[in-house]
């Protein structure tokens, strides 16, 4: 018990304040296809990378931020789905057109403390859609599980890793900035998480 005791306190401090931690990205020593990532330093930290191979699938990245901090739109969308299951808590999917064989583009934010987007509204890149949270029985601390996909009408869902979607390219960690002008074709992605001094 005096153990398990400041261990529960620990666990309770992480998941009500969440950690705060920027401009870094860890990747496993044993990726297969490890992209280089740059970091802004005003970037909250990602703590876990997409991995798609035999021995994990993790179709995401992981981004540690406080508690309630805003999760936001990465690119321009309708609200496919907003929603609360089990395992990933409250999760916001949004579509951003097709691509030219008619798979729908998607991204995905789940563990929401909050959501702020209903299905079928229209969103604007960086636009707040929830919140950070940690709901869901597979968050174990305050974060967000962002994801980017197709949904292939013969192949159905294909995953790729977000960092082949940033706006400044292959793993340049595009931080939004507000009244800064994006372009929406091809689709290309902002950081979900707002950054420091943006």
């Amino acid at each position: 018990m005096r153990v398990l005791l400041p261990l529960l306190v620990l666990l309770g401090l992480l998941g009500c304040g969440g950690i705060e931690k920027y401009g870094k990205a860890d990747y496993y020593d044993h990726l297969l296809e490890e992209i280089d990532v740059v970091m802004p330093s005003g970037a909250p930290y990602i703590s876990e990378q997409y991995r798609n191979d035999s021995v994990k699938r993790h179709l995401g990245i992981d981004v540690w931020a406080p508690l309630r901090t805003p999760i936001l739109a990465a690119a321009p969308g309708v609200v496919k789905a907003s929603f609360y299951e089990p395992g990933h808590g409250n999760q916001i999917v949004l579509i951003h057109g097709t691509d030219t064989d008619g798979a729908e583009i998607l991204t995905v934010y789940k563990h929401l403390k909050d959501r702020q987007a209903e299905q079928g509204a229209r969103v604007s890149r960086g636009q707040q859609i929830g919140t950070m949270g940690a709901t869901g029985a597979l968050a174990m601390l305050v974060h967000l599980h962002f994801e980017t996909l197709k949904l292939h009408p013969s192949k159905g869902h294909v995953h790729s890793d977000p960092h082949l979607h940033w706006v400044e390219g292959i793993g340049r960690v595009t931080c939004f900035k507000p009244g800064k002008s994006y372009p929406d074709h091809p689709f290309k992605t902002t950081y979900p998480v707002p950054c420091k001094d943006q």
